[in-house]
């Protein structure tokens, strides 16, 4: 005779199945969004509230919070709108990185593709919607321009990285479009100090999603996507990357001796040039021609980061060279925080990619 006290057991198992289901789920949208990626966004928000800050403007927080939100709102957007647009680009590429080749969440079948292109459509309207609550006119018109850019990326028609213009357009976005939406939040206009420190960093922008596209380069040419590598061919995209750092230097020292850029924030920023250094006797040494994941995975690790690193230290300069000055010690203290705690979470992000395998 059957116990009455089994007869929950199947609703129980079902339960905790679907349970199980939820959950998978729930990571693999987390792997879409590719949340690891926001870590960056921490920087040239930051740098711009700093440049603010250094120029004799208050700290608002509420602004503050608001261009940060808006920035990581834009970037997962494009990340969800990347990858349904990529898809055909992602499914040819054997040759991926853990930080290159897209997620991989749609390639395995981990999450449908219309979820994808659901959650950016969403997040496109989320982002219009911090666009129309902006307080004036020119941040609304800066923060319009980098969701456009942002969604027409990889969306059609334009599809701006299927066209020769993605590196250019990452760098306008991540380096131009949102520490100027910040920088307006905060003072009104945009100092020539913030696009002084910007503009060497954007043309390292530009080689560093060069370095990302060799790694891509083949399975983009099998589908039409033609970046800067497919179009102009390895040797030389690497002689463009290569040269791109003595330029970005050369453009930072000359601005220094201009006075546009303190000596301090450019001692800071200079500091990052070993980097480039290590950059181009890997590429020269091959790192990207042969397509091996092993090769590659430390090489747009330290690209990307590079990245990342010289607009930390750019951040770190200004804060300091405020701080010989007027500058508010509480806002000083905040933007210190922020900085700190980013070098905490670039610490443990470099923890885990020595623990990534190298492909996938």
């Amino acid at each position: 005779m059957l116990e009455p006290r089994l007869i929950p057991e199947p609703r129980r198992a079902v339960a905790e199945a679907t349970s199980t289901r939820d959950r998978a789920r729930w990571r693999a949208l987390l792997q879409l969004a590719r949340l690891r990626f926001l870590l960056y966004n921490l920087l040239p928000v930051g740098l711009a509230v700093a440049v603010s800050v250094h120029q004799g403007h208050p700290l608002d927080l509420t602004w503050y919070a608001v261009a940060q939100l808006f920035a990581w709102t834009v970037h997962v957007m494009t990340h969800f709108c990347n990858e349904y647009f990529d898809l055909e680009a992602d499914r040819a590429n054997v040759y991926f990185t853990p930080w290159t080749g897209g997620s991989r969440a749609l390639v395995d079948g981990m999450v449908a593709p219309v979820v994808s292109l659901g959650a950016g459509f969403v997040l496109f309207g989320v982002s219009t919607l911090m666009v129309a609550v902006m307080p004036s006119w020119q941040a609304r018109v800066l923060a319009a321009a980098a969701v456009v850019l942002a969604w027409f990326y990889t969306a059609p028609p334009v599809r701006l990285n299927y066209r020769g213009a993605g590196e250019l357009t990452v760098a306008a976005i991540l380096n131009g479009l949102w520490p100027a939406v910040a920088v307006v939040l905060q003072a009104g206009t945009v100092p020539w100090l913030l696009l002084a420190v910007l503009a060497p960093t954007a043309v390292l922008q530009v080689a560093r999603m060069m370095v990302m596209n060799l790694g891509d380069r083949r399975s983009d040419a099998t589908v039409g996507k033609r970046t800067l590598p497919v179009i102009f061919g390895y040797r030389s995209a690497v002689r463009l990357i290569v040269a791109a750092q003595p330029v970005a230097y050369g453009m930072l020292t000359a601005f220094a001796l201009l006075g546009w850029v303190p000596w301090l924030v450019w001692a800071a920023m200079a500091a990052t040039a070993p980097l480039s250094v290590w950059l181009v006797v890997r590429l020269r040494a091959g790192a990207m021609r042969d397509l091996d994941p092993r090769r590659m995975t430390p090489v747009v690790f330290w690209a990307s980061n590079h990245v990342s690193l010289i607009v930390a230290a750019a951040m770190l300069g200004v804060i300091l060279d405020a701080a010989r000055g007027s500058a508010g010690t509480g806002a000083l203290a905040v933007l210190g925080a922020v900085l700190a705690g980013y070098g905490l979470l670039f610490a443990y992000r470099l923890w885990l990619a020595r623990r990534a395998p190298a492909g996938g």
